[in-house]
Formats: structure tokens, C-alpha cells, sequence
């Protein structure tokens, strides 16, 4: 609990009383704009003005961020939450909630959970204003599927306090994390004069949604708070917030060709065996039809019922791979058709792909918050056997090197802006001709898929395409 401190005696009983507490206060945060206000200090009333006072269910009082007992609230994960109803009025034009966080060491699980503020009832869409809770290790701001969720790209790190915010200015949506904007996305803001705001889960109460750590100072504004403000808050009686976890790029493979190759299907049977050491067992769906390959046999994928699926911890590639493959029957009708796709079906979670959008080869690969996306200039023939390859090599500052070679030439390049963020968060699996469980079926003939652990050489991925020539 930290209360706003304005007056220097209140700075002096404020240092006097809670050791650890920094005499240099920050900047005082307008009030005038403040709709509900929960400090914590051994209950849950809206010290605000307002007189929307919480309504206890289960937390248990504990001490805040500066060791103060009866200063905030822990929350056990599986039914203690506050309900505050009616809810404070809310602006579709100008709103910031402020809240501060401590994740228990065994908080997160691989989705969705940990509802920190919600507004959310989980049924009717109008009733679903907003939800601050986390995707996997990453605190997000839910929007209710009007624009991208907003989220904190790295793990926050558990048993350290943190303080999360987020505002509101009629068009973007911003996320922040210890005073530093981490993320933004453009949606709109339709409160609900009804629907209860909750502390500590879902209103729809969804088991996964109940929060496990312990929350303290939920603030919220009918007004958008400037940056400054923002970090006002964070630095609230001289708090100093932890460092975050790094985020470490491992060491590209150093190896042959012949000992990167993860997998290579050469589409000699309508089983697709995979003949490499690892021995991937393939689940064939439909009947795609076994025809002649550009050497031996090849599938064709019917683009109705015919997919493949593999699933294998060997092929999360996230760091450094290759593919390689041939492709016949580039449709230039169909805006995107996927050849290859990496991921679990989830948002955010597919990590690397490869597809034909009008004609063109793109090679995307998602780094949870950001799709980087690289696509050859011109088409290929679209009734000629093409060989395509793409890599993805991240440097040491975290960038990544994407390319896509037709042909064994190098067709086009990009160096992401930003480095690479992606944070494994599961098994997932490899799909052939759809993404997903089987969605948007691709119709097209697939010979000799490669997968490597490393980026290969242009010289390497030029003598793949000879040895077929030959």
C-alpha cells in the first residue's frame, strides 16, 4: 500500500513508518480523474471518493511491496477474488488502470490464466470490456478480439513485485511494465455500466482466471495518463523495480549438413516416412495422392480433406533452421496457402511457416508478439516443380536473418528491426498443406520436405538443388 503523499509531514510519517520507504517522492499523480481506488491496507475500500467498495472473498492481508503488513492482498490461484459492483463508470475515450503484482513462483501455466483486473462476464460480447491476466509467463491486456492483445514480450520474472499499467486514448491501447512502455495496439474501448470489475479472476470465474501471488494499489482513471505519469507511479516513494530476466540467444549448431537435418520426408509413400535419424512418425489426414515427384514419388494435397501432422520437441526450431522442399501448383487465386506451418493452434504461437500468398513463397516467423514476414518480389511458374528454400539465422543482438532462395538463388532478404523474443512456452506440431488443427486446406503437390537445426550456406542449399538436377 502506498498512499499519494502531498504534504512534506506526510513524507516524514511515510519514512518514519515504513523503512525501506525512499523520502524522495515522485511526482503527484492528478486525482481529480480517479474512479475507483483500492489501496489494501487490511480491506477493500475504494479510498477513491467514489464509494465503490470491494467485496472480500478469500485473500488473505499481507505486506506490500516495502514489507508493511495488513498492506495488500494474497490470492491462493484457485477461488479468493474482490468484486467490486456496481463498477466505477468508465470513458471510452480516456481511461489508465495502475496496478501492482507479485506472480507466485508456480503462477503460470501454458495459457491463459492469472486474471489480475477483469471486466470481463466471459459471455455476452458486450459484456467483456477488458482483462489484464497473462498468456503463458506474459502479463497481456486482453481487448476481447476488437484489435491485437497488447502484452509484456519477455517473462516477468515471480516472487519479485512488478507494476503493470495500461491506457486508453479513445484509438491505442498501451501496455506498460515498471514505467516503460512495452507494447500498443490500435482497438476500441466500449465500457459496460454494469458488469462488475473483478481483483483476482475472471467474472465468469473460470478456473485457469484465478489469480496466485498477491495484488496491491489497483487505481483506475477516466483519463489517459501521460508516460510521465505512468512512471510517477512506478517510482511512487522511491520504489526502484528489479532488473528483468535476460533473454539469452543460444550458439547457432555448428555441424555438417548431414548431421543438421532434422527431418526429410521425401514423399516416396502416401505414409510420408520420414528417412532422416529421427524417424518422425507422420498422422496422414484425407488420401493424398502419390504422383511423380521431381525425382521419384511426390503428394498432392487436394486442398479439401488431405493434411499431415507431425509432433516433435525436435522440430521447435526457434532459433536457427532451414527448409527446403519442392512445390508445384502455386495458386495465384488464393490470397494465403500454407505449405509448412510450426505452432499450437493458440495466439502467438506459431513460430515459423512457410506459405503462398497470390503466387508468392513467404516465410514468416512470430515471435509471440510481432509476425515477421519476408516474401519473394515475383511468382514462380505455377505448374512447374520450384525448389524453395528459407532460413533463419538470429544474430548475436537478437535480430533475424530471414531468406528465401527459388531455385537455389537467393531471392530476397530481411533483418528484422527488433530482436527476436520468442519465449517457448509448449510442445507443438508441424503441419504439411494447413495450419492449425487442419483449417484453410491448401491444394498443391509437395516433394522432398527438409528440415535442418541450422541456417545452411548458400553453397549448401545450392548443392541440395544440383544433386536433384542430376
Amino acid at each position: 500500500m502506498t498512499s499519494r503523499v502531498v504534504l512534506m509531514m506526510t513524507a516524514l510519517f511515510l519514512l518514519l513508518t515504513h523503512p525501506g520507504v525512499s523520502a524522495a517522492q515522485s511526482p503527484t499523480v492528478d486525482r481529480s480523474n480517479l474512479v475507483l481506488e483500492l489501496l489494501f491496507d487490511g480491506d477493500a475500500r475504494d479510498t477513491s471518493g467514489n464509494e465503490h467498495h470491494g467485496e472480500l472473498f478469500g485473500p488473505v492481508s499481507t505486506e506490500d511491496r516495502f514489507g508493511q503488513p495488513n498492506a495488500a492482498f494474497a490470492f491462493d490461484g484457485k477461488n479468493d477474488h474482490i468484486r467490486v459492483a456496481p463498477p466505477p463508470a468508465l470513458s471510452s475515450e480516456a481511461f489508465t488502470l495502475s496496478v501492482w503484482v507479485k506472480y507466485d513462483d508456480d503462477a503460470f501455466s501454458r495459457y491463459w490464466t492469472n486474471g489480475v483486473i477483469t471486466q470481463d462476464s466471459g459471455g455476452s460480447s458486450e459484456r467483456r470490456v477488458f482483462q489484464l491476466s497473462a498468456f503463458g509467463p506474459l502479463p497481456t491486456w486482453h481487448i476481447m478480439g476488437r484489435g491485437r492483445d497488447p502484452l509484456i514480450t519477455r517473462p516477468v520474472g515471480t516472487s519479485v513485485w512488478r507494476h503493470l499499467a495500461v491506457t486508453h486514448d479513445g484509438e491505442e491501447h498501451r501496455l506498460y511494465m515498471d514505467g516503460e512502455l512495452h507494447d500498443q495496439a490500435e482497438a476500441p474501448f466500449p465500457p459496460h455500466p454494469q458488469e462488475p470489475v473483478y481483483v483476482g479472476r475472471k467474472g465468469s470465474g473460470e478456473p485457469d482466471f484465478y489469480f496466485k501471488g498477491v495484488i496491491d494499489d489497483v487505481r483506475i482513471y477516466t483519463e489517459t495518463l501521460s508516460p510521465e505519469a505512468i512512471l510517477a507511479l512506478t517510482r511512487e516513494n522511491g520504489w526502484q523495480p528489479p532488473a528483468l530476466p535476460g533473454i539469452e540467444v543460444p550458439d547457432p549448431p555448428k555441424s555438417s549438413v548431414a548431421d543438421a537435418l532434422v527431418a526429410h520426408w521425401p514423399m516416396e509413400t502416401a505414409e510420408m516416412h520420414d528417412v532422416s535419424a529421427s524417424g518422425l512418425k507422420t498422422i496422414v489426414m484425407g488420401q493424398p495422392e502419390h504422383i511423380e515427384g521431381r525425382r521419384g514419388g511426390a503428394l498432392r494435397f487436394d486442398g479439401n480433406e488431405d493434411w499431415a501432422v507431425v509432433k516433435n520437441p525436435s522440430l521447435d526450431l526457434l532459433h536457427y533452421l532451414t527448409i527446403t522442399c519442392w512445390i508445384r501448383g502455386f495458386d495465384t487465386d488464393s490470397e494465403y496457402s500454407q505449405v509448412l506451418w510450426y505452432g499450437d493452434g493458440a495466439w502467438g504461437q506459431d513460430p515459423y511457416s512457410m506459405s503462398i500468398q497470390e503466387g508468392k513463397v513467404g516465410f514468416r516467423v512470430d515471435d509471440v508478439a510481432t509476425q515477421w514476414e519476408v516474401m519473394t518480389e515475383s511468382a514462380p511458374a505455377p505448374d512447374a516443380w520450384t525448389f524453395v528454400a528459407a532460413t533463419l539465422n538470429t544474430r548475436p543482438d537478437g535480430l533475424m536473418d530471414q531468406k528465401i532462395y527459388v531455385n537455389g538463388v537467393l531471392s530476397v532478404e530481411q533483418i528484422t528491426p527488433n530482436p527476436y523474443r520468442y519465449i517457448e512456452l509448449g510442445r507443438m506440431w508441424l503441419t504439411f498443406a494447413t495450419f492449425g488443427s487442419g483449417w484453410n486446406l491448401s491444394r498443391l503437390d509437395l516433394d522432398d520436405v527438409r528440415l535442418y537445426n541450422r541456417p545452411l550456406s548458400h553453397r549448401e542449399i545450392e548443392t541440395i538443388f544440383e544433386e536433384a538436377q542430376e
